[in-house]
């Protein structure tokens, strides 16, 4: 008896350690397990962008050639009833891209408005769309003021080097021109300003061109309350009235007193498209998206357009019914292709 004690012993242990091992390549087997699945959704999700970019560089090709195409006109790209419209509505391109032309003169230009008077109102405007009180709108409006400027001069409520330094971020004010609209986001302050960076984010209603011409027929409502002074309400009014096609022509509406005057109150107000286009493209379900800048070059054979800048940019979830979204015609249904067109076609 007393030798089978030993033996009893042993055996406990062998058990004990045969459990270890299984419960070890349990462990293992899970841990593989895991891995191979997190590596599964990184091919699926690599595939997923690699085809989203072959769909996004297919549409943005279709949309340039509607762009070298097409001549612009008063009511966009094409002329009545055969239009596609350059305020920023959306256009279905295949099953899965949405596609959106914007004027840039439908944009508040922030390197075009001057550093007091009627610019500085203008921004203050757009800025109070987005619920930002008076006192911010004049911090915010001062520092950008500041950013812009060669000099180190301080503004009352604005911020210059040495702000920027304690903030740590002493290389961050440019003390020039914004060269994109995502600029908006290194300037003191911005970034802290939430409401600006919601789902319709500023950088949607500006631009960083270096004039200051605006045409109302391709603004959003924003833009027409800081461009034209009117209320929310009646420029949201506008908007809907001209994207169903009741009034073309909603200047006479925005402003009082005759347009065209270059000496004149509105002699800033242009109803022609201009020759610089931001394209944004998306996929239906993805969070992002391109906004490429786009410049009509018609007065070079081998270069109808330039592409000025693009930005990858976040986009929230569709607003609207893919189904519901007109499609983006071809440049064929724009204009007859055995029509020569003119080599330039004006006005810019």
């Amino acid at each position: 008896m007393r030798a089978s004690i030993p033996s009893t012993k042993q055996g406990g242990y062998i058990l004990a350690l045969n459990i270890a091992v299984l419960a070890m390549m349990l462990v293992g087997a899970a841990y593989m397990g895991q891995r191979m699945s997190l590596a599964r959704q990184l091919a699926q999700a690599e595939q997923q962008r690699v085809t989203a970019e072959y769909e996004l560089e297919s549409a943005r090709a279709e949309v340039f050639m509607l762009l070298s195409a097409v001549p612009r006109t008063l009511h966009g790209l094409g002329e009545l009833p055969n239009v596609v419209a350059l305020d920023g509505r959306q256009y279905r391109l295949g099953k899965q891209v949405v596609v959106s032309l914007q004027d840039l003169r439908g944009l508040v230009a922030l390197n075009g408005f001057q550093l007091s008077g009627f610019g500085r109102e203008r921004m203050e405007r757009l800025l109070a769309t987005y619920g930002i009180d008076a006192q911010q709108a004049s911090i915010l409006n001062d520092a950008l003021l500041d950013y812009r400027d060669a000099d180190d001069l301080r503004r009352l409520n604005g911020a210059e080097k040495e702000d920027y330094a304690r903030a740590g971020h002493p290389d961050q004010i440019r003390n020039g021109n914004l060269l994109t609209p995502g600029e908006l986001g290194r300037v003191f302050g911005w970034r802290d300003a939430k409401k600006l960076w919601g789902d319709d984010p500023i950088t949607n209603h500006v631009s960083v061109a270096r004039v200051s011409t605006f045409n109302p027929n391709t603004a959003d409502w924003r833009a027409l309350v800081a461009m034209g002074g009117i209320s929310e309400d009646m420029a949201k009014s506008l908007i809907k009235s001209r994207g169903a096609g009741e009034v073309l022509d909603i200047s006479p509406l925005v402003y009082s007193g005759s347009l065209g005057d270059p000496f004149g109150p509105n002699a800033y107000v242009t109803l022609f498209p201009s020759n610089v286009v931001i394209v944004t493209l998306r996929m239906v379900d993805a969070p992002w998206g391109y906004r490429v800048t786009v410049a009509h070059t018609p007065d070079l054979e081998a270069n109808p357009w330039r592409i000025e800048g693009v930005e990858r940019i976040d986009m929230p979830a569709l607003a609207n019914d893919l189904e519901k979204l007109p499609v983006l015609p071809d440049w064929k249904q724009l204009r007859d292709p055995s029509v020569k067109q003119l080599k330039v076609q004006l006005p810019f």
